[in-house]
């Protein structure tokens, strides 16, 4: 009692906000020693960390604002266009920018890279500390930002060196939790409007948090035509900000053009005539939305109108945001990116880190709201059930979502944390008592995933450590030698594309960017092609090298599901006659061929993309 008496006292001193601070200082502290090797040797963990990193570098490079085309990627076309939001370039540049005076170039940009990410977590937590202090007593907070804490189901998304944008994303979707169950006032709905076009500028991700937060606000409207401010602040502001936004960050041009990838005219399209026509509504003579039926009939018209806009003036994104995608491209690329594809098409032990610790936090969500019921936080743990659920099933279609709905979960974890520490303490046994709190570490998440994925290997039989799987590659010491070449045009494989990019300065035919799928389609159709195909293909791109880690999965898949193809015979370390492993530039598991000139060829046909075509702008 008396310890207790003192961590209440403790927390009445520094708060919820300051409990949040002191443990993002511990993980500021502790993470760099978490992250040593990937931090001193530029591990990316992803290829589109070091993708952004390269569109970080161009814009501080001088490279148009408005101009979010990788001209090293695809040269032969004139560049490879991403659909990227300059918002997070900007403030990733600008803290490599503040580095770079204090530590140098190269190292204030690797921990710029290093400390961006963590930045991210003090609003993250801040936010927890918020959402928690609307649902329950200081042992909730605690609890929860304790939980939080340890949160490495989602906090993975902000580890040294992850500075893509779904940290952002992640983020986003939980300052919109917080904002929902704040006071119905004007201010909020258009503070929430502010918060949700960020997101989906950011990433068209963000679509499905619109949708959830703005039927939320909806459906208070239609059960209480009191709540209308908070509607009709949202939706001003969904009449304004998302174009005004789209003009700031993308310029006119891409405002204007249908880009079904990402938020772009289509969307902002409907979501603001239909925000147009639902604000003018709420702001009608009162006749007009005095019963429920005339505030769904309201409603009801604005969807309809929503929808009509986007199907007239975006008819061919009504396939979906990859509904052009090449099918050779989403076959063997698409498909792959297992985070982004529903949970039911995930392996078991992959699936099984996003589902145990849903389905644990499900439960706990369930037995919270109902021990709320009554109480004063009733109202907002019914808001926050409506939500999670919601959250729940977009993340079972878009796997990496769940993160985003663990985050959510942290409160349902720590009231189920909190009840299980205090039925331990009323067993009658010391035994019972120790074994009784044990339980409270199935409110981790990190500890459900981690006892999911055991669970899964042992009813797949598979072994309970997973093998070695080559990623490291390639790293800055393999490509030494080659970066220090003048600068070429390189054939490589998709997923290493982007590392190329930012270890040396030369140009590549495609990265995993879905935009540029006809250049991705030319590389999957060389390495699975027989060498004689594969030739003109390889000679069709003007590249100098090319450039493949043989033990990586995406040349693996090639070689097996084409066992004649050309990546089969480089994996199995047979001769291709129009390439020559360069060894002075082949390291590791990296190699490097040498396109070889075709015989008879002139000096033209020796040449392939060099010095000032690639980097030509």
């Amino acid at each position: 009692m008396h310890r207790t008496h003192r961590t209440g006292e403790l927390f009445e001193h520094v708060g919820a906000s300051g409990l949040a601070v002191r443990l993002w200082l511990i993980l500021v502290v502790l993470n760099p020693f978490f992250h040593h090797d990937a931090i001193l040797l530029l591990q990316y963990p992803d290829p589109d960390d070091a993708m952004r990193l390269a569109q970080v570098r161009d814009l501080i490079g001088g490279q148009s604002w408005f101009d979010i085309k990788q001209y090293r990627v695809n040269p032969v076309e004139g560049g490879g266009l991403m659909h990227w939001s300059r918002f997070v370039d900007a403030s990733i540049a600008g803290l490599i920018l503040i580095l770079q005076p204090l530590l140098g170039e190269a190292a204030g940009e690797r921990w710029a890279m290093a400390l961006y990410p963590q930045l991210l977590i003090l609003p993250l937590l801040l936010l927890l500390g918020r959402i928690l202090t609307e649902l329950g007593d200081r042992r909730l907070v605690v609890a929860g930002l304790l939980i939080a804490f340890t949160g490495v189901t989602f906090l993975q998304y902000f580890a040294p060196m992850r500075i893509d944008h779904h940290n952002w994303q992640l983020l986003l979707s939980v300052a919109m939790f917080w904002i929902a169950l704040r006071p119905p006032t004007f201010a909020n709905g258009l503070v929430a409007a502010a918060i949700i076009t960020l997101h989906v500028e950011i990433s068209l991700e963000g679509l499905p948090y619109l949708a959830i937060f703005g039927a939320l606000f909806a459906f208070d409207w239609l059960r209480d035509p009191l709540t209308s401010r908070r509607l009709a602040g949202f939706s001003a502001g969904l009449t304004v900000f998302p174009f005004a936004w789209l003009l700031a960050m993308r310029g006119v041009q891409s405002t204007s053009t249908v880009f079904c990838d990402s938020f772009s005219l289509p969307y902002a399209a409907a979501v603001g005539v239909a925000a147009a026509l639902l604000c003018a509504w709420t702001q009608a003579p009162a006749a007009l939305s005095m019963s429920t039926p005339r505030r769904l009939l309201a409603l009801a018209v604005v969807g309809a109108t929503g929808a009509s806009v986007f199907a007239l003036s975006g008819p061919q994104c009504l396939g979906g945001p990859f509904g052009a995608l090449d099918p050779l491209v989403r076959s063997y690329w698409y498909d792959t990116v297992f985070e982004g594809r529903p949970i039911w098409a995930q392996e078991a032990t992959y699936g099984i880190i996003y589902l145990a610790p849903t389905l644990v936090g499900l439960a706990a969500l369930a037995g919270a709201w109902r021990q709320s019921r009554g109480g004063p936080f009733a109202e907002n743990w019914t808001r926050a059930a409506a939500i999670i659920l919601c959250s729940a099933l977009t993340s079972f279609l878009v796997t990496r979502m769940g993160a985003t709905t663990h985050a959510f979960l942290v409160p349902a974890f720590a009231a189920m944390a909190v009840g299980l520490w205090h039925w331990s303490r009323n067993r009658p046994s010391l035994v019972g008592r120790v074994a009784s709190v044990l339980l409270v570490f199935a409110a981790l998440p990190g500890v459900d995933a981690a006892l999911g994925v055991r669970l899964a290997r042992v009813s797949a039989g598979e072994p309970l450590v997973e093998p070695g799987v080559m990623r490291a590659c390639p790293t800055e010491a393999t490509l030494a030698a080659l970066a220090k070449e003048p600068r070429a045009h390189l054939f490589a494989p998709i997923d290493i594309g982007p590392a190329l990019l930012v270890r040396t300065p030369h140009s590549v035919v495609a990265t995993g960017h879905h935009r540029n799928d006809r250049a991705m389609r030319r590389i999957i159709s060389a390495f699975i092609a027989e060498p004689a195909a594969a030739e003109a293909l390889v000679r069709a791109e003007r590249a100098k090298y090319l450039v493949a880690c043989l033990g990586l999965p995406e040349m693996q898949r090639f070689a097996v599901e084409a066992p004649r193809g050309l990546a089969a015979q480089l994996v199995r370390g047979e001769a291709v006659s129009w390439l020559a492993r360069d060894v002075r530039l082949s390291a590791g598991p990296v190699s490097v061929y040498r396109i070889v000139p075709p015989a008879g060829a002139g000096a033209e046909g020796k040449i392939g993309i060099g010095d000032g075509f690639i980097a030509s702008r």
